[in-house]
């Protein structure tokens, strides 16, 4: 997410069923095949330092791709030195000066199950501290650093923001959701940089024109702080933003790119909309289809920007959350020790108290978590179906790297 740019054996209780397979919820979903294999390649990127191409974005972004997945991101380790990617945040989250840094830290943490090696307490702590005691949130609940030349005050940070509070069970400040309220436009859509100088939200902030990024991070958090109204005029502003290769650009401009295509499939999954559903649909093409065509041509896994020669990990380290078809940074059930591929483990999921640690999967869910697969599949992995099992280790499964 950025604004630009198993084995048989794990047990799981649904349904009424129990599941002895190590499949995960993902293996549900149709794009299970490039997502896994988009995740195998940012395996391959892993450096000695634990990092993601040297990168804190990326890296956080192949944590929560993982996580979001089904997997355990404890798994993401340099082969070279064994130094994990958890390692890698910790010791570099002292750099974070931006609400939005922080707030990025605290939704990564949340949706890796909270593990001890990244704790973001202390950087949720930060966020939710007045900018005049060293933290980022201002009197009038605008979130931002207080020096304009770090960062100034802008509705995608402020967004994050949101979406932290609300993962980490945190309250939000009066006028959290104002700030990002006025920055819709008449379009429907939101912008970028707005003017949060007034003691509250007025009807408009003065944001920037808008644009798809922003637009599909706001509604998200929005959504997730419970109010919906904007929805209809932002779902029209992003129609008419779909290119005919029904894919999206920063904004109408033509040209689709994967880093818009990923934000804007999360946002439609957040707000209900099924991304592959006839309505976000053009010529047989979709959101999920156009992400699709960006993967490299040669094989690997990772993805092309547009106007790049071969694949890179920033490109590729946002992909696999989309392609899992749930919104961004989606608490969900992992499977400790797996990696994209078999491996002995037991299901987990994120707990809002303490580390990761066993649950029953309810019923219902989104569709390719566990909770809301079908019946069928469900009924076919309690029977142990060879046959399942072995499609599911071809569709691209590997041992754990």
């Amino acid at each position: 997410m950025r604004r630009q740019t198993g084995a048989v054996g794990a047990t799981l209780t649904a349904c009424g069923l129990i599941l002895t397979s190590g499949l995960v919820a993902s293996a549900a979903t149709a794009q299970t095949a490039q997502a896994n294999a988009a995740l195998r390649y940012l395996y391959a990127q892993v450096h000695a330092d634990g990092s993601i191409a040297g990168s804190f974005g990326a890296t956080e972004d192949t944590v929560i791709s993982i996580a979001d997945n089904g997997y355990d991101p404890a798994t993401l380790k340099s082969s070279s030195t064994g130094t994990s990617a958890y390692d890698y945040l910790s010791a570099h989250a002292s750099a974070i000066n931006t609400a939005g840094g922080a707030a990025k830290y605290v939704l990564t943490w949340v949706a890796a199950g909270r593990p001890t090696a990244i704790d973001a307490s202390a950087w949720l702590t930060k966020l939710n501290t007045a900018t005049g005691s060293g933290g980022f949130l201002e009197p009038n609940g605008a979130f931002h650093n207080a020096s304009a030349t770090v960062e100034t005050a802008n509705a995608y940070s402020q967004s994050l923001s949101a979406l932290a509070d609300v993962a980490a069970g945190h309250s939000l400040p009066t006028n959290a959701t104002g700030w990002l309220t006025c920055a819709q436009r008449t379009d429907g859509g939101f912008g970028y940089a707005i003017d949060d100088s007034a003691a509250s939200p007025p009807a408009s902030c003065g944001a920037t024109s808008s644009d798809t990024n922003d637009t599909a991070i706001i509604i998200q958090a929005l959504g997730q702080a419970g109010i919906g109204l904007a929805n209809g005029a932002a779902k029209t502003y992003l129609k008419s933003t779909q290119h005919p290769d029904g894919g999206f650009g920063f904004n109408a401009a033509p040209g689709s790119d994967p880093s818009s295509d990923t934000v804007v499939i999360q946002a439609l999954v957040a707000i209900g909309e099924n991304p592959m559903g006839a309505a976000w649909t053009v010529s047989g093409k979709n959101p999920v289809s156009n992400l699709e065509s960006f993967a490299d041509r040669q094989g690997g896994g990772g993805y092309v920007f547009p106007g790049n020669a071969a694949p890179d990990a920033f490109t590729t380290s946002s992909v696999p959350q989309a392609l899992a078809l749930k919104p961004y940074a989606h608490r969900t059930a992992i499977v400790l020790g797996s990696a994209p591929g078999p491996a002995t483990t037991t299901p987990v999921t994120a707990s809002p108290t303490s580390s990761v640690q066993a649950i029953s999967v309810p019923p219902t869910g989104s569709a390719g978590e566990v909770g809301g697969a079908s019946v069928w599949a469900f009924a076919l992995l309690a029977l142990g179906s060879v046959a399942l099992l072995v499609a599911s280790f071809r569709r691209g499964q590997h041992p754990a790297p």
